[in-house]
């Protein structure tokens, strides 16, 4: 709080100091690694505790009010942190100057869609996503990683959704930016590429399939070089790769026997 404090006497909580200063609420300054579970649901009440008393306009109320319903999240109490983050959007629609909070408003809108798509409010969620995408190209850039990984997000939840042709379409371009900016091996390529072959697994047939194959073939050989064969990431495009091959050969029936053999169930 104290350093929070001096930033905003020193004018500088719009600068990459004082942001820096903010993520102490959520960053270890020792190990650099960000809270999880009950120490960051705590810090997440003690930053609020510390700027209630505050304007309701206040940016740092209102930060504190995202950083809340962040650490609800966090420990899984995803009706709670709905209720504190949709309270906050609409206080933030209440400003005057509301511009001001757009970046709080996309990361609030951003962490809600999760959530919407945690209860089963699938439209909510895919209504968010398809706004959030287009608004961060407009103010970061088409290249920026946060629009990047909403367009991921707005793919995965098309996906999800069944509409597999949207989704493989709204992922085109925000494929096409990330290997431009970041390379092949970016995490951000990667993932765009494994919604990409999900999506287009979707499509059914098998020219469809053998695509989507081909795709896992590549990701898994660059998961086991940048994360190592030991990372759950790698390890789970693995599993999908074992698995798209298997129904390509046999079918659901092919699937189910190689779950069952990786003793992980024989369910669907």
């Amino acid at each position: 709080k104290i350093l929070c404090d001096e930033a905003e006497e020193n004018n500088l909580m719009n600068t990459d100091r004082g942001c820096e200063r903010w993520r102490r609420w959520d960053t270890c300054n020792l190990c650099k690694q960000r809270y999880h579970g009950v120490v960051k649901y705590a810090l997440g009440w003690a930053c609020w505790k510390t700027y209630l008393g505050r304007p309701e306009g206040d940016r740092f109320r209102i930060w504190a009010m995202g950083t809340l319903g962040q650490s609800m999240r966090m420990v899984g109490h995803v009706r709670e942190a709905t209720v504190v983050l949709e309270a906050l959007l609409a206080l933030i629609d209440r400003q005057p100057e509301k511009e001001k909070h757009t970046h709080t408003v996309l990361n609030v809108q951003n962490t809600l869609a999760s959530l919407y798509g945690q209860q089963g409010r699938h439209e909510e969620e895919l209504s968010l996503r398809r706004k959030n995408y287009p608004l961060l190209k407009l103010i970061e850039g088409a290249n920026s990683q946060n629009a990047l990984i909403s367009a991921n997000n707005l793919g995965l939840c098309l996906h999800q959704r069944g509409r597999h042709a949207a989704a493989r379409e709204a992922l085109r371009e925000p494929l096409a930016d990330a290997r431009r900016t970041f390379g092949e091996d970016h995490s951000i390529t990667l993932n765009l590429r494994e919604t990409t072959a999900d999506a287009t697994s979707g499509l059914g047939g098998e020219a469809n399939l053998r695509e989507t194959i081909a795709i896992y073939e590549d990701l898994v050989t660059r998961s086991r070089r940048v994360l190592g064969t030991s990372h759950p990431t790698t390890q789970q495009r693995e599993q999908c790769l074992r698995e798209f091959r298997a129904f390509l050969t046999g079918g659901v029936a092919a699937v189910l026997a190689e779950r069952r053999a990786r003793g992980g169930g024989g369910g669907a």
